[in-house]
């Protein structure tokens, strides 16, 4: 059933009305919120708060003075007869905070995770294999951690390199970075550091092919190091190695990770003193961080991802 048109434009109603889809209404029904007032002016409703009220007076007004959190809006609280914002100094770092019936809900950030007592802290990824992981974390009882943390021995560095803490001694220092270093001193030869004269440095080849960063692994694993090559005397020892075992490409431990440019060995964290670099080498690049001896024993900057062998070092008497 249509309604009788009673109005088309304001003008055909009565004072204090208007005209709404061709009927004569009041324009303040339903548009004012809770303890307002509102006042038609010409074709304009207008809503204000009632006297001792303040607020939004389209949502609602609130008593200037409160006794109780319901004399608030819900997003407010009643605190020394005043109206105040839920949330202020409701919640800790790293968190938002939502008023909801005059309580603050606390909530953390996207990326950190609730601890008791400690509040919102950076989610730890979950993970079953360091592929999960960002590379310079690994995968430790289903999280990924810092493979640094407790490591390395004193006056060390510890770079990530493909989820693996790879540990070197500090610029001035020697020894074992997995252990201790110590402050550099020369021995009897200018160029060789720190090595007594009856103790003889000895590699061993290892047989499978691996990346740089497992064969970091595999010569820890049998408590030596990635090999290095300090003077003339060892890259000899280093040929006489390679001439008993199979392969055309053998890993060392020299590298530029740090400082593309800047050769050192991992093991020790020492700059190149001796060097027997082939035609060419070393090539510089972003691609060729690594460097493994060839054939015909002279050195190589190649990427570190080949899969080929490599040497492990030790010492005897």
């Amino acid at each position: 059933m249509w309604n009788r048109i009673t109005c088309e434009n304001h003008y055909d109603c009565e004072p204090g009305k208007a005209c709404v889809d061709f009927q004569c209404e009041d324009p303040c029904l339903g548009l004012c919120g809770l303890n307002t007032i509102c006042h038609v002016v010409g074709e304009v409703s207008m809503c204000s708060c009632k006297p001792g009220f303040i607020g939004q007076p389209f949502n609602g007004c609130f008593p200037e003075v409160c006794t109780m959190n319901s004399d608030c809006p819900e997003e407010k609280i009643c605190s020394d007869h005043l109206c105040k914002d839920a949330c202020k100094d409701a919640c800790g770092l790293n968190s938002v905070c939502k008023a909801v019936k005059h309580r603050a809900i606390c909530s953390c950030n996207p990326g950190y995770v609730w601890k008791p007592f400690l509040g919102c802290h950076v989610e730890k990824m979950k993970c079953t294999r360091d592929s999960d992981c960002s590379l310079n974390s690994t995968c430790s009882n289903d999280e990924c951690v810092d493979p640094c943390i407790g490591v390395c021995g004193n006056n060390t560095v510890c770079n990530v390199m493909n989820h693996r803490a790879a540990c070197a001694c500090k610029s001035g220092f020697t020894g074992d970075p997995f252990l201790e270093c110590v402050a550099q001193s020369k021995s009897i030869h200018s160029n060789d550091t720190s090595i007594p004269e009856n103790i003889t440095k000895k590699y061993k080849i290892g047989n499978d092919e691996v990346t740089w960063y497992t064969a970091i692994e595999r010569c820890n694993n049998e408590g030596m190091r990635l090999a290095s090559i300090m003077n003339e005397s060892e890259q000899a020892e280093m040929r006489k190695s390679i001439a008993r075992s199979p392969g055309t490409l053998v890993w060392t431990s020299g590298n530029d990770l740090s400082s593309k440019g800047h050769y050192v060995w991992d093991g020790s964290g020492n700059s190149f003193d001796y060097t027997n670099w082939g035609q060419g080498e070393p090539e510089i690049s972003d691609k060729y961080r690594c460097i493994a001896i060839r054939a015909d024993y002279t050195w190589l900057t190649t990427n570190c991802h080949v899969l080929t062998h490599y040497a492990c070092e030790y010492f005897e008497n």
